[in-house]
């Protein structure tokens, strides 16, 4: 068994404790970090460090999108070669050109003046999706102060589509076009029914861009870099609304 634990510090007090009880019981550790030296890469058996310099703000991007790359490349040399992984490693090296591209390109700070004004935000995904959903959220919380919440899309029926109003701007993240994507159009639908705009945040390659009200493009990609563009553009969001509103962005409270 190996247990794998990821922390930006190295020092997050929760992450030390489960790799210290691991460690206990005879397990094999390893720290997953940006910190040189830190005691989670001292104390663990191995350290794979993502290295993407000093985390200055609570938003950072590079932190979030270098441990998805880092977890990603784990994952490939635990498999030994099962898969082809050209593919994938062009499109982790093609990450910054496509990244500056978002920067060059996005509307985000257009959909602020549209929608910064709203009750609540809530992000809806499926597979991978899921967890930039609930990174999409967090980060809106944490630097914006608004309320936000992120839920994986098949669960949305099951409570928080009672909480769906005119006001509550739903954004959808729908990368491929696979049966999830299309399932996720059903739900983009069911909230559309109840009067929410919806802002899709999508590669073109399902219909999502076409019956959603706002669109967020992210160039057209591998199903596991495609995460990284689509925090890109979530935590952009993030950041216009947090600066229309007066919050100080790299030091927010708490």
């Amino acid at each position: 068994t190996l247990v794998v634990g990821i922390t930006q510090s190295g020092e997050t007090a929760d992450t030390l404790a489960a790799l210290r009880d691991a460690k206990s019981r005879g397990v094999t550790t390893l720290a997953l970090t940006n910190t040189v030296n830190s005691t989670a890469a001292r104390e663990c058996d191995h350290a794979v460090y993502i290295r993407a310099g000093p985390e200055i703000g609570v938003a950072a991007t590079k932190t979030f999108s270098s441990q998805l790359v880092g977890c990603n490349l784990l994952a490939e040399e635990l498999a030994e070669g099962q898969r082809d992984l050209r593919p994938l490693i062009e499109s982790l090296r093609d990450l910054p050109d496509s990244v500056q591209s978002i920067l060059d390109s996005s509307t985000a700070e257009a959909l602020v003046e549209e929608y910064g004004d709203s009750d609540a935000y809530f992000f809806i995904g499926r597979g991978t999706n899921v967890a930039v959903a609930l990174e999409g959220a967090l980060k809106c919380k944490e630097i914006s102060y608004e309320h936000a919440e992120g839920f994986p899309a098949g669960e949305l029926k099951h409570g928080p589509l009672a909480l769906v109003t005119p006001d509550t701007p739903v954004f959808a993240i729908v990368t491929g076009d696979d049966e999830r994507a299309q399932k996720t159009l059903g739900n983009i639908k069911e909230v559309q029914a109840r009067g929410a705009p919806v802002i899709a945040v999508t590669d073109g390659q399902s219909a999502a861009d076409e019956i959603a009200d706002e669109t967020l493009q992210i160039p057209e990609t591998t199903e596991r870099a495609a995460p990284v563009l689509a925090n890109v553009q979530l935590q952009l969001f993030s950041y216009h609304l947090a600066d229309a509103l007066g919050r100080p962005i790299d030091k927010p409270r708490n």
